[in-house]
């Protein structure tokens, strides 16, 4: 079976337009990546056209972007086409609340960094002497030598 496929393929606003040659449109927006990702793959393996140029119309930048998601989506896992989060994967260890207890241990117990350090390892948090020495000198409160 022979399949003829004549569709003008564009991406407004973050938005992938694809209209066929009787004007149907099919829309995906950038939210809906694993459609946009199956359909570069689709249209990339049914035209000849060069793989950077079809991963550009999609809203990727390079010819190795194409590949990697080919390869999951012919060969991979449906959760390889999620997208991935990014940025930090654990809540950050300086909170107000450590940051009180080190300020407060500081100037009633008069206490240095590596004191501090204990302290607060005993109370529970993992913190070490450099997230410490960070918070005296944010608050002016030694030098920062780090």
């Amino acid at each position: 079976m022979n399949i003829s496929l004549n569709v003008k393929v564009l991406v407004k606003d973050g938005t992938l337009v694809l209209t066929n040659q009787n004007g149907n449109i099919v829309t995906f927006s950038s939210e809906q990546s694993v459609q946009r990702k199956v359909s570069m793959i689709t249209m990339g393996e049914l035209c000849n056209l060069p793989k950077i140029n079809v991963a550009q119309t999609f809203g990727f930048k390079t010819r190795k972007s194409y590949y990697d998601i080919r390869e999951a989506v012919l060969h991979g896992e449906p959760a390889e086409l999620l997208p991935k989060r990014t940025g930090p994967q654990s809540a950050p260890k300086r909170t107000r609340e450590l940051e009180a207890l080190i300020i407060r241990s500081h100037y009633e117990k008069g206490l240095n960094m590596y004191e501090i350090t204990d302290l607060l390892t005993q109370l529970g948090f993992d913190v070490s002497s450099r997230l410490v020495a960070e918070v005296l000198a944010d608050f002016g409160l030694c030098k920062k030598n780090l």
